[in-house]
């Protein structure tokens, strides 16, 4: 701002004020000067006029500069008034007797219609003054964190001018810790059913369950994730192990340990260089009878899995891609938490598995299933290997031409496709769509005759059965043959084979969740 104004700045101030009736603050927010600076000088003129001016003029000119006086005086008391709805709503009804309430809501910039809202839930003066004290109890709290008491909440408080009392503070605290657990993400504590939860962001640190959030986070964050370094390296060759003091990216490593301090420490030195990411996460089954801890609440539990999804993302190439096993009891939140992290544009699909032949029949309905939900860093750029067809899909060549026998493969895909362009077809017609190949690769392969228009004027390649040797077939999501995929029955028969009879209750703990790389 100026410290000090010509006389042609002075009186356009004025004269909007006098003679465009605009508001002594519209002026000086739009102008850049000081409230108290513009309502001096508006009153110095009119003071210097009214000598001059007609009766009546002199009496509108009282009443103006009354009005002055009282914005003046409404913005000298809240100056320093926080900028929080419920804060400017308690000082216009604080003041509701020495000012208009209109005139008070105009220049604090809240509505009318709200503050009158909030009026509805105040009982008394006395019942507003506990309201604000129990904000600054809360504010405190929250800065400060669960280890702080009432003495200290009260003496910071208090610290220049007397508000209240420790006692007041200990009820206050009493009431209202729980709810604020719940709702404040340093010490969240909330079981409710939460994707967005208020501490998705952060990292939790399991020897102390403290959540390291916002401001005090980054550098606790850093300070948690950093300060770990591994050890006790060991070589296995032939059931026999030997130790090592270094290795390399090459080798194939199995570390022991949280996975989370384990995906940060690698996390730069492969950094978009994993081809292949496999997690086994634990279940949430709430039981009590595992070797690992699997009751966390499922707010709790999606945080965990969104810290190492996070930096799991950072490690995988562009053509990279991650596939999450679980099972019913978190899958459809799971593929929520995904679909945020990846994007749901680079879903690649839920493939189901079928875990036993067998069932059990003692629920509801038998459980046979688990899910794998695979995603790719960049859809557009992700392919997966083919795998043999059976005798029974030769049946799917059924065309024929001058070439020999064929089948078709789609080329029009308006989910999937990564091409958008319009089409000529045989008959004339003009189809906009998006396609599995570019416009250049269609016309090629229309240049071979390999293109195939149904009936409907939909375009399709010809696969002759003859070129395609080895006969391949992309992979389905249905994996409910037992010889090709396995189940938990044949998995245990073959672990018990490598390591003997062992107590493995089929999960670890979700800090400690299986995790495969593939470079």
């Amino acid at each position: 701002m100026k410290s000090s104004y010509t006389t042609t700045f002075k009186k356009g101030a004025i004269y909007k004020v006098i003679k465009k009736g605009l508001s002594v603050k519209v002026v000086a927010d739009e102008l850049g000067i000081p409230v108290s600076t513009l309502y001096r000088w508006v009153s110095k003129y009119k003071s210097s006029k009214g000598s001059s001016q007609p009766t009546t003029t002199a009496k509108k000119q009282d009443t103006y500069i009354k009005q002055l006086q009282i914005e003046n005086d409404i913005l000298q008391k809240a100056l320093f008034l926080p900028q929080k709805k419920e804060a400017i709503f308690e000082f216009i009804y604080e003041n509701k007797d020495s000012f208009p309430i209109q005139r008070l809501c105009s220049l604090l910039n809240v509505s009318s219609s709200g503050y009158y809202k909030y009026t509805k839930s105040i009982l008394s003066k006395q019942a507003l003054k506990h309201t604000q004290i129990t904000r600054l109890v809360r504010d405190v709290y929250i800065l400060h964190g669960p280890n702080i008491g009432s003495p200290r909440i009260t003496e910071i408080i208090n610290e220049n001018d007397s508000i209240t009392s420790q006692a007041t503070v200990a009820r206050i605290l009493s009431a209202n810790k729980e709810a604020w657990h719940a709702n404040f993400s340093k010490f969240h504590n909330n079981k409710d059913v939460v994707l967005h939860f208020s501490n998705k962001d952060t990292v939790l640190d399991p020897d102390t369950n403290t959540y390291f959030h916002e401001e005090l986070g980054y550098e606790q964050i850093d300070t948690f994730l950093n300060n770990v370094g591994f050890n006790n390296f060991r070589k296995y060759t032939n059931n026999k192990n030997t130790e090592v003091q270094t290795f390399s990216q090459d080798d194939n490593l199995l570390i022991h340990g949280d996975n989370l301090h384990a995906l940060h420490r690698l996390k730069d030195t492969f950094s978009s260089s994993v081809q292949l990411i496999y997690i086994d996460v634990p279940y949430r089954t709430l039981r009590s009878d595992l070797s690992y801890y699997d009751g966390f609440s499922r707010s709790d539990y999606l945080l965990l899995l969104k810290n190492r999804l996070d930096i799991a993302k950072t490690m995988l190439k562009s053509s990279g891609s991650i596939f999450i096993h679980c099972s019913d009891d978190e899958q459809a939140y799971i593929k929520v938490l995904c679909d945020e992290i990846f994007g749901d544009s680079n879903f690649i699909n839920q493939i189901i598995w079928q875990r036993t032949t067998s069932q059990q029949n003692t629920s509801h309905i038998a459980t046979k299933k688990e899910y794998i939900l695979v995603y790719a860093k960049s859809k557009n750029q992700v392919t997966f290997n083919k795998r043999d067809s059976n005798p029974n899909q030769v049946k799917s060549y059924k065309y024929n031409d001058s070439k020999g026998t064929f089948r078709i493969d789609k080329i029009r895909d308006v989910k999937n496709g990564y091409y958008k362009y319009a089409l000529e077809t045989p008959t004339g017609h003009i189809i906009h769509s998006h396609w599995v190949y570019s416009h250049h690769t269609f016309k090629v392969l229309e240049s071979q005759n390999l293109i195939y228009w149904s009936k409907g004027n939909i375009p399709y390649k010809k696969v002759y059965l003859s070129e395609d040797k080895p006969k391949q077939i992309v992979v389905n999501d249905l994996w409910i043959d037992d010889v090709v995929y396995g189940t938990t029955r044949e998995a245990t028969l073959e672990l018990e084979k490598l390591v003997g009879s062992n107590n493995f209750t089929y999960g670890m703990s979700t800090l400690n969740c299986t995790i495969y790389l593939r470079i």
